[in-house]
């Protein structure tokens, strides 16, 4: 199943909006795809900005995962003393997050037009 059946299938009405935000900023497409590849891992924010910093862009990064956490892509969870970021329980945003892990370039353009 595609990402842009399961958007349809499992649409609700902030879904749609979610992926556009999330596509539209290059920060938090790779904070989507860290998630997408480690959907049950737990990680400090100082790793998540080591694992997909590739231009010095850790103050988008850390807007970035602000963002989604308010978006409720990403829930975090504190433990003595650090926060953790984590992938969000919620299935049918977790489902679309994990399907963009098996997405190649040509579903990515379908998704882009459709969204």
């Amino acid at each position: 199943m595609t990402t842009v059946r399961v958007i349809k299938e499992q649409e609700r009405p902030e879904t749609r909006h979610l992926m556009r935000a999330l596509i539209s900023n290059h920060s938090s497409m790779g904070l989507i795809r860290f998630f997408a590849i480690h959907p049950n891992g737990r990680f400090s924010k100082l790793a998540v900005i080591h694992a997909i910093d590739e231009d010095d862009s850790r103050r988008e990064i850390e807007n970035a995962l602000a963002d989604l956490v308010l978006a409720g892509v990403l829930a975090t969870c504190t433990m003595n003393g650090v926060c953790y970021y984590r992938l969000t329980l919620d299935e049918p945003v977790r489902g679309i997050v994990v399907k963009t892990a098996e997405m190649d370039w040509r579903q990515w353009e379908l998704v882009f037009q459709r969204v």
